[in-house]
């Protein structure tokens, strides 16, 4: 490698893994899947520290520490990404519903509203597993429509649930009787 190239990978790894830092730090989720495209690279970035080849052997023996060191953290990674993945449910322009990743606790759904790259956790839904919904901004509701764990079955149905603090709860009521839909709590 090129003294140009060495600096080039050393600079795209450094600022790749402040942003992944950054974005790991402060519990970002990111839409799309960026999060774990944002690690790979970095991963692979810091993989690619191996092949890097300098005048002195402290400073090659210190480069293939730390790329081998990324080599076992892709290992980590791999695993880490396919209990991590959350399927979508189902998702409007302004929302999206997932399944969450936790491999223990009892919330079967969880509604993110999209905001620019990122996905801010709105609500954690407990025993549903939607096939679609309706947000209701204005009075702080959604409308649900799939299937709803009763503890022994999965019943198919549509339930008005807290969309967030704003939730109105005559007005949800209200609405639910006018549109025939269960009001749960």
């Amino acid at each position: 490698m090129k003294r140009w190239q060495k600096i080039l990978l050393v600079a795209f790894h450094a600022v790749m893994l402040v942003l992944f830092l950054f974005v790991v730090l402060n519990s970002l989720q990111l839409r799309w899947r960026l999060g774990y495209v944002l690690f790979w690279i970095t991963a692979l970035s810091g993989c690619a520290v191996y092949f890097i080849r300098g005048k002195k052997a402290v400073y090659n023996t210190i480069s293939r520490i730390y790329a081998i060191g990324w080599m076992l953290l892709s290992v980590v990674g791999l695993i880490f990404t396919f209990l991590t993945f959350d399927a979508v449910y189902c998702e409007t322009d302004k929302y999206i519903m997932k399944e969450p990743s936790e491999i223990i606790g009892f919330d079967s759904a969880i509604l993110y509203e999209k905001k620019g790259l990122l996905e801010v956790e709105k609500q954690r839904y407990k025993f549903v597993h939607p096939k679609s919904f309706t947000p209701l901004d204005t009075i702080g509701a959604i409308v649900i429509y799939g299937d709803f764990d009763n503890g022994e079955t999965t019943e198919d149905g549509v339930a008005i649930l807290p969309l967030d603090d704003s939730f109105d709860k005559e007005k949800a009521k209200e609405y639910a009787l006018n549109h025939n839909i269960e009001y749960g709590e």
